[in-house]
Parts: structure tokens; C-alpha cells; sequence
């Protein structure tokens, strides 16, 4: 990535956080709602968890790639 201004790693730090809380929200909801339906739901909650768990890696390289750490 190219050097920005001097908060703009931070700037990028705090989106990657705020991007994860979401993440972690929609997969809870998400979830939850696809639970309810009992065995039917089921590939639903495995689709869920695929996506959420690729979407983590995406949000790993970024940090990493920003120099911004290791966070999960």
C-alpha cells in the first residue's frame, strides 16, 4: 500500500475494526436466524461461516499489508 498521510493508518485501523464488529454482528444474526429453521438451515449456518471465515482472512492480509498488526 502507499504511505498516506500520517493518520491514515490509523484511519485504515479503525475501518478494519469497525468492518470486523460488523462482520461479527452479522454472523451472530445470521446465524441465530438461520438456527431457528432447525436442520433445513443448516447449509445456510455452514454458507455463513464459510463466508465469515474468508472474509477474516481478507481483513488479516489488510492489516497486514498496512503494517497495521495482527488483530482478530
Amino acid at each position: 500500500m502507499q504511505q498516506g498521510a500520517p493518520g491514515s493508518n490509523e484511519a485504515l485501523q479503525q475501518a478494519l475494526e469497525a468492518y470486523e464488529q460488523m462482520l461479527n454482528t452479522f454472523e451472530n444474526n445470521a446465524k441465530d436466524f438461520w438456527e431457528m429453521w432447525g436442520a433445513p438451515g443448516g447449509p445456510m449456518v455452514q454458507g455463513i461461516e464459510a463466508s465469515v471465515q474468508m472474509q477474516r482472512a481478507y481483513l488479516q492480509l489488510l492489516r497486514q499489508a498496512s503494517g497495521a498488526g495482527n488483530q482478530s
